[in-house]
């Protein structure tokens, strides 16, 4: 009773805060130097009073801050919050550009082993010297889709116009994730992109194999549920009919097995179109709620990590996705709220997207990203309680924001939370196969008993 209740206190903890944060842009937009530091700043112009403002802050002294990589102090905090308000015209205009991209490329996607294969090949072309267009051109001989190859003739023409790949990627918020075309841009700038090509092939190869394993340790029960369905529905509606028309003869009481059986697949068979019309409206009303409402993906999320297994898997997956993505846009030297800011875009989980919110604006408040996470002290191992987070990470975070190498812990996170996903996943192929054979030997062996339990006592029910 005490953890239903939880789960109820949660649920309205959780659509308080969604409210507060929704009244919370409104109070933001009133103050506008307050909404330097908010994560509202992507959609204010830099206005010359504001930056005059903004600057004369920097100049004042400001208590230092425990050290965090490119967060160093109060000074460097408005610097960074300057500058995320300097980069939001940038943005609006590659967004505006975008706009008024021909509709042939608004409908465009590439797949998941399309992109592996741009990135693969562009990292081995760069690798080998290869200048970008060249290494486009390769790239474009190198696909059959019609739709490809006019992509990458326009990224050609960008680049000849005098963009960069990183300013052409950008074009294409809908094609190139916004998490690597920061990658390329950082890699221009430092000189490393062949390294970050690699980095970013890594990385997708890497959820292609996460990927695979989680299809291949659901893909033989999910089919041997099929299966076991099909034929239970089949033998609903084509043998048990038949079976009892001859209990029928016979005029004697059935067991009470038997008969409910035999009414089922009484219901079933003259009722099928409405049932199988409410399942199917059922599961898209429900897929609709679920995937398309915040409230729904809320509740699905909360719903999920409630079951043993899968909610670990869910939660490892989601630190794992974060400490990699943050890791690789640190190596590649982009600022820590930056960092966060992309970061939250390829998270889909509602309640991560809100936690890496709350941390980048903590970050630029002075405050240290372990300390957000709810690691008080690290000496008396006084720590908060956190859903999202557990200790391991806050003390990793924390270790790196004193040597200064967070982008190296972070990766060591996910890798570690690869070994325990993998992990889990292997064990769970091993325990959920046999668990499935006994639900459709449940299923299957019902029917099976409903329709032989009467000849048990064929003496007295049938003459």
């Amino acid at each position: 009773m005490s953890a239903f209740v939880g789960k109820i206190r949660d649920v309205f903890s959780d659509l308080w805060l969604e409210a507060d944060l929704f009244f919370s842009k409104f109070k933001r937009k009133k103050k506008v130097p307050d909404a330097v530091i908010t994560s509202d700043t992507a959609s204010l112009k830099p206005a010359a009073p504001l930056v005059t403002a903004i600057s004369a802050e920097i100049k004042k002294e400001a208590p230092a801050i425990p050290s965090v990589p490119k967060v160093q102090s109060a000074d460097s905090a408005r610097k960074e919050a300057l500058s995320v308000v300097a980069g939001a015209a940038v943005k609006k205009e590659k967004a505006r550009s975008a706009e008024k991209l021909p509709a042939k490329f608004k409908w465009l996607r590439l797949s998941a082993r399309e992109r592996l294969f741009f990135y693969d090949q562009m990292a081995t072309l760069v690798d080998s010297g290869v200048t970008l267009i060249d290494a486009l051109s390769i790239v474009k001989a190198q696909n059959k889709k019609k739709s490809l190859k006019k992509l990458y003739d326009e990224m050609i023409h960008h680049i000849n116009g005098g963009m960069s790949l990183a300013d052409t990627m950008f074009l294409f918020p809908h094609i190139f994730p916004s998490m690597q075309s920061a990658l390329i841009e950082a890699g221009e700038k430092s000189g490393n992109l062949k390294k970050v090509f690699a980095q970013i092939v890594d990385d997708l190869e890497s959820q292609h194999d996460f990927v695979r394993k989680v299809k291949g340790a659901m893909f033989y029960p999910l089919i041997l549920i099929a299966l076991a369905l099909t034929m239970v529905t089949g033998m609903l509606i084509f043998v048990i009919p038949k079976v009892a028309k001859l209990y029928e003869q016979s005029g004697q009481r059935l067991p009470a097995l038997t008969q409910a059986v035999i009414d089922f697949s009484g219901f079933v068979s003259q009722k099928y179109p409405i049932i199988l019309g409410g399942i199917f409206g059922s599961l898209l009303l429900l897929w609709l709620f679920f995937s398309k409402t915040r409230p729904g993906r809320l509740l699905w999320e909360k719903f999920v990590n409630a079951i043993p297994v899968f909610g670990r898997i869910s939660k490892h997956k989601n630190i794992m996705i974060f400490a990699s993505n943050l890791g690789m846009l640190l190596q590649s030297g982009v600022l820590i709220s930056d960092a966060f800011k992309i970061t939250e875009k390829t998270l889909d989980n509602l309640h991560y997207k809100r936690a890496l919110a709350e941390i980048r604006h903590g970050i630029v408040m002075g405050k240290n990203v372990s300390e957000i996470m709810g690691l008080e002290d690290m000496k008396t191992q006084k720590f908060k309680e956190n859903k999202l987070f557990p200790l391991q990470v806050a003390q990793l975070i924390h270790i790196g924001e004193i040597t200064g190498t967070i982008d190296k812990m972070l990766m060591k996170i996910r890798n570690n939370y690869h070994k325990s996903i993998n992990y889990t996943l292997k064990n769970l192929s091993t325990v959920i196969e046999p668990l499935m054979i006994f639900i459709v030997a449940i299923l299957v062996g019902s029917i099976l008993l409903a329709v032989m339990l009467p000849f048990f006592y064929i003496g007295t029910t049938i003459h």
